[in-house]
């Protein structure tokens, strides 16, 4: 009598589980991370742009606004789908840097700031 079974055996089953697994494993931090890394390209894009009409507010005027809203930036532009940048313009050198901050809508994207010139417009963002 021949045996002609189809089909795999528990261990096999269970070798595939396990592997899948593994890659699992090995595949969610990278993903989150990705993640992360995406929404904070939006934090940049609006530090970005909105330094650039600070910059522009600066030039006008011939005086450092103290907020965004001096510079003639409106809420709306302030509030994107995951940070919210703050009205505030912080001075670090007089006449020379001032720096932004943007706040994000969920705890894990941390927070950015753009520090950057007046004059140059050559700036740096650095997440905490």
């Amino acid at each position: 009598m021949k045996n002609n079974r189809k089909g795999f055996t528990l261990i096999e089953l269970l070798i595939v589980v396990v592997i899948v697994g593994i890659l699992a494993l090995a595949a969610i931090p990278l993903i989150t991370s990705n993640t992360r890394d995406a929404r904070r390209a939006e934090g940049e894009q609006m530090l970005g742009s909105l330094k650039g009409q600070a910059r522009v507010g600066f030039a006008k005027t011939g005086a450092e606004p103290a907020t965004l809203t001096a510079a003639g930036v409106a809420a709306a532009e302030r509030n994107g789908k995951y940070f919210t940048v703050a009205d505030a313009i912080t001075v670090v050198a007089a006449g020379v840097s001032a720096s932004i901050q943007a706040a994000p809508k969920t705890a894990s994207d941390g927070t950015g700031t753009c520090t950057f010139n007046w004059s140059g417009g050559d700036g740096s963002f650095v997440w905490a």
